[in-house]
């Protein structure tokens, strides 16, 4: 079995301020950069203003480069312990998505949620992923029904695995939470100015820099791990 260690934690409310601003930087940057050209683009088949959507997240899965099944960490001069199993096979999840379009682009807010099963040292078990995402949407032919798109943007994702701290002799969920960026490419089409149906490939990379178990103590992972995830992604949106 793989070792590393969680250092003397800070309370979660001093280290999430931080996670939010380097999420929000990369989006943010990107509208600011796309706002004068809203102000002239006003003009385009889709409709602008605010929608809502649901996207079908389809073999979504883990590369496995921390989540691995056998690596541990353990706290600094202490007992406890935080395990990262290893999930077998992809998910399909489901996304919900709130989003304001402005000629060149869009910024959108969402929410992904989905369950896994995994393994760790052969041993089941199951975890539940989360991840809340500020991503920038930009289109291209922005005057066809056919439209290619990119995004970017930051996401704050958290993974908590279903008895996966250890403290002799309690046991109890333990969590990793973290920061990632998001991207993605593909196209959208309008059967209708307000009816957008997009797919796409996104990739996204995530940094893993907090942790806590069964103490319920805030730990900061040192190192902290990265991992990695990529799926078809099928969205529909509706702009009011």
């Amino acid at each position: 079995m793989s070792g590393t260690t969680i250092g003397a934690g800070t309370d979660m409310t001093s280290s999430l301020p931080h996670r939010i601003v380097r999420t929000f930087s990369v989006p943010m940057f990107l509208v600011m950069m796309a706002t004068p050209s809203w102000a002239q683009e006003g003009l385009g088949f889709a409709k602008n203003g605010g929608y809502v959507g649901m996207s079908g997240i389809l073999d979504f899965s883990f590369g496995g480069d921390t989540f691995d099944g056998e690596s541990i960490y353990k706290k600094v001069n202490g007992d406890e312990i935080l395990i990262l199993p290893k999930f077998d096979g992809a998910q399909h999840a489901l996304r919900a998505v709130f989003g304001w379009r402005t000629g060149l682009g869009a910024f959108e807010l969402s929410y992904d949620r989905s369950k896994h099963q995994g393994t760790f040292l052969e041993f089941p078990g199951e975890a539940t992923f989360h991840a809340l995402n500020f991503d920038e949407r930009i289109f291209l032919m922005r005057e066809h029904r056919i439209q290619p798109h990119l995004l970017v943007g930051g996401s704050i994702p958290w993974m908590t695995i279903k008895d996966g701290s250890f403290l002799d002799p309690e046991v109890g969920d333990g969590s990793f939470r973290g920061f990632g960026i998001n991207t993605e490419a593909g196209v959208t089409v309008f059967p209708h100015p307000r009816f957008g149906i997009s797919t796409g490939y996104r990739y996204r990379i995530m940094w893993f820099d907090t942790a806590s178990g069964v103490s319920h103590t805030t730990y900061q992972l040192r190192p902290r791990f990265h991992e990695t995830t990529g799926s078809v992604v099928v969205t529909g949106t509706f702009t009011f």
